[in-house]
C-alpha cells in the first residue's frame, strides 16, 4: 500500500515539474531563437523606416553617334556614345559603345559598323538601332555630327578662346575609327569631348549658337527634341565624367 502511494506521489511530482519545465522554456525562449531573462518583457515590434534610394536623375539618355560625312548616303560610322547627367546638370556622363569596351569589342564594332546607315527622315537604320535596344540600352534624343561640323566647332572655340584650345588636324584625325587603333580612338573622342566641356560656357556664344542652329549646314542632326533646347541643356559650367574609362590628368 505504502509503495502505491509513493508511486501516485512521484507521478504527480514528476507531471508537475515537466509542466513547469515546459512553461520556462516558452518564456525563456518565446519571440525567436535567442533567450531572454524571466521577467523581461517581450519587445515590441518597431518598424524600421525603408531605405531610400539615391535620386536618380529624370533626364534622360541621349545617344551620341559621330560619322565622317553626313552628306554621303552612308556615312562611315566613327564613334557612338550615351549620355545623360550625373548628381546635376552640371555634371554630364558618357559611356562608350562604339568602340566597344566589351571583351568581344571588335566583333561587336563590326555588327555595328555594318549595321549603320541613314533612313528617312535622316534617321539611323532599325536594323543599327536594334543592336543597341537589345543590349538593354534607351534614349530618348539622338544627336547625329561629322566630321565637318567637329571641326567648325573646334574653329569656333578656337576663334572665341584662342589661348586656352587649340584644335590640330592629327586631333580630328585620332578621332576616326581604325581596327587596328580601337582602344586609342576611344580614348581620343573621350578626351576630345572632355576639351570640349571645358571651355563652357564660352564668352560669346552667339556664333556657336546660330550654326547648331542651323545644323552646321547639314553636318548634324538632332531627333527627340529641338536644337535649341538641347543645346540650352549644355549651358553653364559643365563637367564630363567617363566612369568606365581611365583618362589622363588634365
Amino acid at each position: 500500500m505504502k509503495s502505491k502511494l509513493m508511486l501516485v506521489l512521484f507521478a504527480v511530482s514528476f507531471s508537475l515539474f515537466l509542466f513547469l519545465g515546459i512553461k520556462a522554456s516558452q518564456i525563456l525562449f518565446a519571440d525567436g531563437d535567442e533567450p531572454r531573462e524571466m521577467g523581461q518583457k517581450t519587445p515590441v515590434p518597431v518598424l524600421l523606416e525603408e531605405q531610400q534610394e539615391e535620386p536618380v536623375s529624370s533626364e534622360p539618355f541621349t545617344l551620341l553617334i559621330f560619322v565622317d560625312d553626313l552628306s554621303k548616303k552612308e556615312p562611315l560610322l566613327q564613334g557612338v556614345w550615351l549620355s545623360r547627367s550625373g548628381e546635376s546638370i552640371a555634371i554630364k556622363l558618357f559611356f562608350p559603345l562604339f568602340p566597344s569596351q566589351a571583351e568581344d569589342g571588335l566583333q561587336r564594332d563590326l555588327n555595328l559598323r555594318g549595321a549603320f546607315w541613314l533612313e528617312d527622315p535622316n534617321q539611323p537604320s532599325n536594323r543599327f538601332l536594334s543592336i543597341l535596344t537589345d543590349r538593354n540600352l534607351s534614349w530618348n534624343y539622338i544627336y547625329i555630327l561629322d566630321t565637318s561640323a567637329v571641326i567648325e566647332i573646334g574653329l569656333i572655340l578656337q576663334e572665341t578662346n584662342p589661348g586656352a584650345y587649340n584644335l590640330t588636324i592629327d586631333q580630328v584625325a585620332g578621332l576616326s575609327y581604325e581596327t587596328e587603333k580601337r582602344v586609342q580612338v576611344q580614348q581620343n573622342q573621350a578626351l576630345f569631348i572632355r576639351d570640349l566641356c571645358a571651355q563652357l560656357p564660352l564668352p560669346n556664344q552667339n556664333e556657336l549658337l546660330q550654326r547648331f542652329l542651323e545644323g552646321f549646314s547639314g553636318h548634324s542632326l538632332i531627333s527627340g527634341t529641338t536644337p535649341l533646347d538641347f543645346y540650352q541643356n549644355w549651358q553653364g559650367g559643365i563637367s564630363c565624367l567617363f566612369p568606365t574609362l581611365t583618362l589622363p590628368i588634365e
